[in-house]
């Protein structure tokens, strides 16, 4: 399991990172967590409902202390893993982010696969949650 205070983004294309500012020090985030108006596991609850119904979509290994899971994305033709870390952020008992870490298995290039997953993904968590 990644540690995202460890975290250093790669040279390749393929990964996409979401997070509050400053909280990955050793990478700067794609795009800044948004901040959703629910608790922690309301926001955990609606995240795993929206990445569970994405085609092909399994949940991998989490640490609860943290609040951490993973979920793993197969591509459709070959099969090939993408791997989704994201860790649920309590900011209060009302209100919550989250860090997102996408990145690919094999190969340079995602042509982009990565940043549309999670930006559909916030995008349907954002609507489950209005």
């Amino acid at each position: 399991m990644i540690s995202f205070d460890k975290l250093k983004l790669k040279a390749s294309p393929n990964q996409y990172l979401v997070a509050p500012e400053g909280f990955c020090p050793l990478a700067k985030p794609h795009r800044v967590a948004p901040v959703f108006k629910v608790s922690a596991a309301n926001l955990r609850e609606a995240f795993a409902a929206v990445a569970l119904a994405e085609p092909r979509v399994t949940r991998g290994p989490s640490d609860k202390g943290l609040d951490q899971h993973e979920f793993v994305q197969r591509s459709a033709l070959l099969g090939f893993a993408d791997d989704v870390t994201v860790r649920f952020i309590a900011l209060s008992p009302a209100t919550s982010t989250l860090a997102i870490y996408s990145r690919s298995r094999v190969g340079w290039s995602d042509m982009g696969v990565n940043r549309k997953r999670i930006d559909l993904w916030l995008a349907k968590v954002a609507a489950k949650l209005a």
